[in-house]
């Protein structure tokens, strides 16, 4: 039962400090189900960042989902995961909502607004590595191969990647149809 608090626990931390959205969350969720409760392997989080992508709705909150059920699989039965499912998605929100209370509160001081104006150009510059560290996370052997090992698969992980880049970034193709298709590309050549 002590899961469950260390569930509240771990998805409050990434709603309370994972700034800069998916990408800044990413890292933290990735500490909190990896590295520190072994909820996770590496590989799992990975097509669990692939698939809350592709879902409707925001990545944490079905990364929280998602990460909540399976960190409970197996021990506490279907009623058991969904509540943990509920509860890392209430942790995740209840940090937000306090946040806004707060913003609402203060957004008429003076004062406060010239913080707010005086932090944005440092904060902007940010986001980008933000963005970089969470698709080098991404990128591990368990996911993408490596050239010692699978050079077949680390080649067309190299080469499914770049057409991402290209076909959402030049081309403006709809991130979710690349998805679909890189995942039918991958399974004809892998």
């Amino acid at each position: 039962m002590l899961i469950f608090l260390f569930i509240f626990l771990s998805f409050f931390q990434v709603g309370a400090f994972g700034i800069g959205g998916s990408a800044g969350a990413q890292a933290m969720l990735e500490h909190e189900a990896i590295t520190l409760h072994h909820w996770l392997t590496p590989a799992q989080l990975s097509d669990l960042m692939t698939f809350c992508r592709a879902l409707p709705g925001g990545t944490g909150v079905n990364a929280a989902t998602l990460s909540g059920f399976l960190a409970t699989a197996g021990k506490f039965g279907f009623w058991g995961c969904a509540g943990a499912s509920v509860l890392g998605v209430a942790a995740l929100a209840i940090p937000s909502a306090l946040w806004a209370e707060i913003i609402c509160r203060c957004r008429d001081n003076a004062r406060v607004k010239r913080l707010t104006g005086s932090a944005m150009p440092v904060l902007r510059p940010l986001i980008p590595g933000l963005v970089i560290g969470a698709a080098l996370l991404l990128m591990r052997s368990e996911t993408m191969g490596s050239l010692a090992t699978t050079p077949w698969h680390f080649w067309i992980s190299c080469l499914l990647c770049l057409a991402t880049l290209v076909g959402t970034g030049i081309y403006r193709v709809n991130g979710t149809f690349m998805i679909l298709l890189c995942g039918v590309a991958g399974w004809l050549l892998l």
